[in-house]
């Protein structure tokens, strides 16, 4: 990793320094740093985006200038987040923004910066329909992408473990009423659809809810071999805990959102053996693991990372937009967007991967099937579901 950082140092300064007085990038940052269920991701995209500004700023900056974050906290509420996407763009005269991590928040405030043609990075939320809405021919130049495994990707990782792997076929998919759970949902039947198939039953419950005991036992009286998920931590486990109350035997799976602290923490014995599709895992051992982790421990103050998804894919995402603006050699906003489009350079000092390409004219998703792995609760921590996902864990994944 070092000696990626050594070369996209290089190549920063090639480009042609700005005069020393010359002011900062303002790039924004914004997830639920408050709101209910949501903070595990919140602080997480927060704390890798500290890594990142270290990082960048250790080697000069972009184009001779220093990068300046602009935080922003949508407390997981879509006004809120409509708000504070216009105060971003209006106020902070932000070039870009970096975050996002609910679905149902992301959504409005999407349409905030594709009217204002401001790109904005996607980080965390997964709904698939976030970026879809602005791809050709629905308009000509989508300004909205995303490095984070949608939810068009999810549910076939999952699939692909229940079904072809445990060979598990009798699934009933349980999920929460927000767009992120309704749309996963969706998007999991779609998935078993494609192989003929269908849930045996489906069942939701609202956000706060602490007793999902009813879900369970319909599930279980419908036959089912295993629970699928799709909703936030904190409900997470209180299916888990649903689960070990009814004493329904049922195993766990579901998105990636079981990887947070917040599940384990709330299930605890309940949470084991639970899993879900990843993009990175806190005690990889490979060194650019190793070292992103350690870093964000000791900016952040921490002994672990609440939810090492969020953290790894914002320093990714932050990492391709830097490489943007130095190809673009400007911090307007439309030629930013057309270097994302058509990136010259890779991006190599990354966490999850190596970025070659990451985006084109017609796709605005980094993340792809072959990048997502699958993760399983072992001792109260995130592990490979599988050896030979371990033991592959240094080779670099990419499109």
């Amino acid at each position: 990793m070092r000696i990626s950082v050594l070369v996209t140092a290089l190549l920063v300064f090639c480009v042609g320094a700005a005069k020393a007085d010359a002011p900062p990038i303002r790039i924004g940052i914004i997830g639920p740093f408050t709101g209910q269920s949501s903070t595990d991701m919140g602080e997480s995209l927060r704390g890798g985006a500290r890594v990142f500004l270290q990082d960048i700023n250790q080697i000069g900056g972009v184009l001779g200038r220093k990068i300046e974050l602009v935080e922003r906290d949508d407390q997981a509420t879509p006004a809120i987040g409509v708000a504070m996407a216009k105060e971003l763009i209006e106020k902070e005269k932000v070039v870009a923004v970096v975050g996002y991590a609910n679905t149902g928040v992301a959504l409005p405030a999407a349409k905030i910066f594709q009217d204002a043609k401001i790109p904005l990075i996607i980080s965390v939320a997964t709904g698939a329909i976030v970026t879809k809405q602005f791809m050709p021919p629905a308009l000509p130049d989508s300004y909205i992408f995303r490095v984070s495994a949608s939810d068009n990707v999810q549910p076939a990782a999952i699939l692909n473990d229940v079904i072809d792997r445990r060979k598990l076929t009798h699934i009933a998919i349980l999920h929460d009423d927000t767009p992120y759970g309704e749309f996963g949902k969706d998007n999991l039947v779609s998935a078993l659809q494609k192989r003929q198939m269908a849930p045996v039953a489906i069942e939701s419950f609202k956000v706060g809810d602490t007793d999902m005991s009813a879900q369970v036992l319909k599930a279980k009286h419908a036959g089912a071999q295993i629970i699928a998920l799709y909703c936030l931590s904190s409900e997470a486990a209180m299916v888990a805990n649903s689960i070990a109350k009814t004493k329904a035997n049922l195993p766990l799976t579901g998105s990636w959102t079981l990887s947070q602290r917040s599940f384990v923490e709330l299930a605890g014995a309940n949470a084991e053996g639970a899993r879900m599709p990843v993009t990175f895992i806190e005690n990889e051992s490979s060194n650019r693991s190793s070292s992103f982790v350690l870093s964000y421990f000791r900016l952040n103050n921490v002994k672990n990372i609440p939810s090492a998804v969020s953290a790894a894919q914002t320093y990714d995402a932050l990492r391709i937009l830097s490489l943007a603006i130095m190809q673009a050699n400007t911090t307007e906003p439309k030629k930013i967007r057309d270097a994302l489009e058509n990136m010259k350079y890779d991006a190599t000092s990354t966490v999850i991967t190596r970025y070659r390409k990451p985006f084109s004219k017609s796709d605005h998703e980094a993340i792809v099937q072959g990048m997502v792995f699958m993760g399983e609760i072992r001792k109260g921590r995130v592990n490979y579901a599988y050896k030979e996902d371990a033991n592959s864990g240094l080779i670099v994944r990419t499109k």
